[in-house]
């Protein structure tokens, strides 16, 4: 009997083990859902087996699989589910899943989460390999950290200098190799040259010494990135005939252990090298080479990185074709994978903003510059446009950490009133001519509604740099009242660069919207300030919106009168140790509002709970939210929240009360208004979060401040915004600019109050 039994629970282990490795595959293959399903029933066989650990390892990955997916919250109900279970564990077993846990944690996003997951487990051992696992996975968290802060301006010392200090405690505990290698990397990134220099040398030569395998292959590869990046950005000598050497060692090492997924990393490493130095055809060969490696296996988070390097390789060697064929399938292939950007395989060192971002702007630019100085064609310009589009998709995706399905580009909505604008900004990363390097240049495409199908180019040089001092400047001046002169410069000069030379058009065209598609740091500025000199640009006539170049609704203007779920708190608190002012005019703005359009009963200071938010929601068909509170948005998703009572409603349950508002998206809601939130201060990022509310939840519109705003003109613009809506035939865009127009009526022309509303998705 105890033998039968003993044969059932080895079978359930290799029948588990099975089914984790068919997981792993859909994964690799991008089959999510048939990822999670191997993955649920891998984690029963486990616990049928009496594998504690697999069974917990089974749900890690069910977990990543969601949160790719978008279902952040059941990952997160799992990897809490996880973290119950091996409470009870034994304590080495707990340690191994602390970090296993605090792994995946870094790789959904909940960085803090994963710090305190991974210095619970570093207090459980006293076994050196295990504590040095640990510190090695805590310097990974704490670079994360630091790299988030980074891509929206936050000083970032603190957590390379943790991660520096766990890499090195790592290294004296037993070595590390994983750690060193992490270690000179991250050296490299704070331009600590000299002393990751120094580590070279000792590094080479403990990579020389290691027995040929995969290990070897991969440090070799990790080696090489560092010490290239070293020679690409210091001002010091670096041999590269030793990375030449030390790339070629792990070729033929890949090679003997039949590993074409490593020998394409070394070969594509080594045409990087090549590439840095000049030789073209030696790296184009290289290159292609590494894709043909890859031909037999599914890895496209390797074969678009030798995709692109083949289109860079040609565009330097001025085979224009050649190099629009290479970076059409580079970003084909990303495409392809959009879901495992979100948490792509642990051996590539992989950033969006490093290594995605690069790709669509390099090809954009590729096709608007040409070197002989003819314009670009009208296949090209639809081109441009189509990779801003994917650009802007990826990137909004990756700040979500979810794949956004049926989206619509914004040119395929027709409206015979607006016009839709362009603005791209380009610094010419790729070849040029050295009397360019000091220029930039601001493209401008344009769709008029009186001939949709032919898109309108013009283009602008100015000094390197100088676009994103303005806009940086224009921003920070809109945010101070006494700084109207100032503001009235810089916004004169963006008209001069985004409208004037499109006036001509402008003058003839029937559009009363304009629709802009912002990139980069124009997000932050508001278009409604731009200046001719005498007037702001919705003085001359015009509704301004911002759309992030998808939509997921036609904007077709509702014919359901506006049935408001109105809420918010007046009253100050401290939450967190951060302290919020009190909101005076909170009763009076819901007074007013109600004198326009139908609105629920109001949930005040006190009621203003998810609990009450989520009950309300549920039990009433409202078209459309307004909240008066305090709450951040920036791309650090810690720092992004609305202030309830008592609490903070951050990403995820904001998310998942709009899909109570939108029915799950049965039913859109027409408008989302935040009346007192901000914008993170030079986060170019952060305008996605609410252009993400609308894209992941069904909400057709946002309406919202870019910073802190004044309260009482903020009730009176609010006032004035709903009485306009309520007028037959209106749409949003024309009543905000009547709200702003009204603004510059009683507090004149001070854009500090009046330009710090931007309607952000569907104008109508």
């Amino acid at each position: 009997m105890q033998l039968e039994e003993n044969s059932t629970l080895e079978w359930a282990e290799i029948y588990a083990k099975a089914l984790n490795t068919q997981g792993k595959l859909h994964w690799l293959q991008n089959q999510l859902e048939a990822a999670i399903t191997a993955w649920q029933s891998a984690a029963m066989a486990y616990a049928q087996a009496g594998n504690s650990e697999g069974m917990a390892i089974a749900q890690i990955n069910q977990a990543r699989a969601l949160q790719a997916l978008g279902f952040s919250g059941q990952a997160e109900a799992i990897l809490q589910q996880v973290d119950q279970q091996i409470q009870q564990q034994p304590t080495q077993l707990r340690v191994a899943l602390l970090r296993n846990l605090g792994s995946i944690l870094r790789q959904v996003g909940n960085l803090d989460a994963s710090r305190d997951r991974l210095q619970e487990g570093l207090t459980l051992t006293s076994n050196p390999t295990q504590t040095s696992l640990m510190l090695l996975e805590l310097g990974n968290t704490e670079r994360a950290m630091g790299d988030r802060l980074s891509a929206i301006g936050r000083p970032v010392e603190m957590h390379f200098q943790a991660a520096l200090q766990y890499y090195q405690q790592a290294i004296d505990l037993d070595s590390s190799l994983s750690a060193q290698l992490n270690h000179i990397n991250l050296l490299v990134k704070t331009q600590q040259f000299t002393i990751a220099a120094a580590q070279l040398p000792v590094l080479q030569q403990a990579i020389e010494q290691l027995p040929a395998g995969r290990t070897a292959v991969y440090a070799a590869i990790h080696l090489a990135e560092s010490w290239m990046q070293l020679a690409n950005t210091a001002p010091i000598q670096s041999d590269t005939s030793a990375v030449a050497q030390l790339l070629s060692t792990a070729i033929q090492q890949a090679q003997m252990l039949h590993d074409e997924r490593a020998e394409s990393y070394a070969l594509g490493q080594l045409g990087s090298l090549y590439e840095q130095t000049g030789q073209w055809a030696d790296a184009k060969m290289l290159t292609e080479q590494a894709l043909l490696k890859i031909e037999p296996i599914q890895a496209p988070e390797i074969r678009y990185r030798w995709e692109w390097q083949l289109g860079r390789l040609a565009q330097f060697q001025n085979k224009h074709q050649e190099a629009i064929a290479s970076y059409q399938a580079a970003i084909s292939t990303l495409q392809s994978i959009r879901s495992d950007l979100l948490s792509v395989n642990s051996d590539v060192q992989f950033s969006f903003r490093d290594n995605v971002e690069p790709v669509y702007r390099q090809f954009i630019e590729l096709l608007l510059i040409s070197e002989s100085g003819q314009l670009p064609s009208q296949s090209q310009l639809q081109q441009a446009v189509q990779f801003v589009d994917a650009l802007q998709l990826a990137e909004l995706e990756n700040y979500l950490g979810c794949i956004l399905a049926n989206v619509r580009r914004v040119n395929e909505l027709q409206d015979s009133k607006a016009a839709i604008l362009y603005p791209i900004l380009l610094q010419k990363t790729l070849q040029q001519k050295p009397q360019q390097d000091n220029t930039e240049r601001i493209m401008l495409i344009a769709q008029f509604p009186e001939q949709p199908n032919q898109l309108v180019y013009r283009e602008i040089s100015i000094p390197k740099g100088t676009a994103e001092r303005t806009i940086q400047a224009l921003r920070a001046d809109l945010e101070i009242p006494s700084r109207t002169p100032e503001v009235l410069e810089g916004a004169k000069t963006l008209y001069d660069w985004i409208i004037k030379p499109l006036e001509p058009e402008l003058e003839q065209t029937s559009a009363d919207t304009l629709v802009f598609v912002l990139d980069g740091a124009l997000r932050n500025v508001p278009m409604s300030v731009l200046y001719d000199g005498e007037q702001y640009l919705i003085e001359k006539g015009y509704g301004v919106t911002i759309a992030p170049r998808l939509q997921v609704f036609t904007p077709n203007t509702s014919s359901d009168s506006l049935r408001v779920s109105i809420g918010g708190i007046g009253i100050p608190q401290t939450i967190n140790g951060t302290h919020f002012p009190p909101i005076v005019k909170l009763q009076e703005e819901f007074d007013r509002i109600g004198r326009s359009v139908e609105i629920g009963t109001p949930l005040m200071n006190e009621a203003f709970t998810t609990e009450n938010i989520r009950q309300q929601l549920q039990g009433s068909d409202f078209t459309a939210i307004h909240w008066k509170t305090h709450g951040t948005f920036s791309s650090d998703p810690t720092e992004t929240y609305v202030v309830a009572y008592q609490e903070r409603i951050t990403t995820n349950t904001l998310n998942e009360l709009l899909q109570v508002g939108t029915r799950n998206g049965a039913r859109p809601l027409e408008l989302l208004v935040l009346s007192a939130c901000e914008t993170a201060h030079g986060d170019n990022r952060a305008v996605l979060g609410l252009a993400g509310l609308a894209a992941r939840t069904g909400t057709r519109s946002v309406l919202s401040t870019l910073w802190i705003a004044q309260d009482t003109p903020t009730t009176e613009f609010m006032d004035h915004f709903y009485a306009a809506l309520s007028q037959p035939g209106m749409i949003k865009a024309e009543a905000v600019r009547q709200a702003q127009l009204n603004l510059i009526r009683i507090n004149g022309q001070t854009p500090h109050i009046w330009a710090n509303y931007v309607l952000i998705g569907n104008w109508r």
